[in-house]
């Protein structure tokens, strides 16, 4: 049962409508990336399907991939994504050819 109310008490500061305010489910995404034109790419996709608020990714990624375009023997480049389907990865691992991996750090 909800209640939508016009009018708020002052001792309120948000209306009562609670599923304005719930926060969606994350999951937390990984990819093996090689270049910033890959990650501008499944950015662009993380926008389009979810909005500029409906997902989140990790910070300092363009300057981890141009440190990494000149360090050829790395082997791997992690970046997370969290948006709120977990099929995000296998649309972008289809699409952008790219590799996802699973809890890299465990």
């Amino acid at each position: 049962m909800s209640v939508e109310t016009e009018t708020s008490a002052s001792s309120m500061s948000a209306s009562l409508s609670s599923l304005e305010s719930t926060p969606l489910v994350m999951h937390r995404i990984w990819f093996d990336l090689r270049d910033t034109e890959t990650w501008y790419a499944i950015m662009k996709e993380a926008t389009t399907l979810y909005g500029h608020n409906g997902w989140k990714g990790q910070p300092r990624v363009r300057r981890k991939l141009e440190k990494f375009a000149w360090e050829r023997n790395r082997v791997e480049n992690y970046v997370w994504f969290e948006v709120p389907d977990p099929s995000f990865a296998t649309w972008c691992a289809v699409k952008h050819a790219v590799i996802v991996v699973k809890n890299p750090g465990k």
